[in-house]
């Protein structure tokens, strides 16, 4: 049964990790306009990456002059903690559901920001967002197998 719990839970982090890497192929806000492109314009989930860690580092007195941007804030965290998490639920497999938790606040921040700071939002974001949950689901099976285990 641990196996079959154990093989599960790598498939769904498998498919969270697909998912999150999908969502930065996709139009996913636009709560910032590109330059060069029609008003309105979604960046895809890349695009958004990129120019929060731009805004966030080259720009630092941008989050007190421009609210819209707060969404940015979450980008590089979260992004670097989706990355690193199904690395650490290998190596650390009974403390997967605890590397996993932050990852449940940085998925609902954006959530609970009005829309006049998250602008429209896309498949790209709830992609990006649902990877967020489903790697956490996985993480925890992954965890919960290992104890029953040992």
């Amino acid at each position: 049964m641990t196996t079959v719990h154990t093989r599960s839970a790598y498939v769904i982090i498998t498919v969270a990790w697909l998912l999150f890497m999908l969502s930065f192929l996709l139009p996913a806000t636009d709560v910032i306009e590109r330059g060069g492109t029609a008003p309105g314009t979604p960046l895809t989930g890349w695009q958004a990456f990129i120019a929060s860690i731009r805004i966030g580092l080259f720009n630092p007195l941008v989050w007190v002059a421009e609210p819209r941007f707060l969404l940015f804030l979450v980008f590089p965290f979260a992004n670097g903690l989706m990355l690193l998490v199904p690395l650490l639920c290998l190596v650390l497999r009974d403390k997967a559901a605890f590397l996993a938790m932050p990852l449940l606040p940085c998925g609902a921040i954006p959530w609970i920001l009005p829309k006049s700071l998250v602008g429209n939002l896309f498949i790209g974001f709830y992609l990006w967002n649902i990877s967020f949950l489903a790697m956490c689901v996985g993480c925890v099976v992954v965890s919960l197998a290992y104890r029953e285990k040992y």
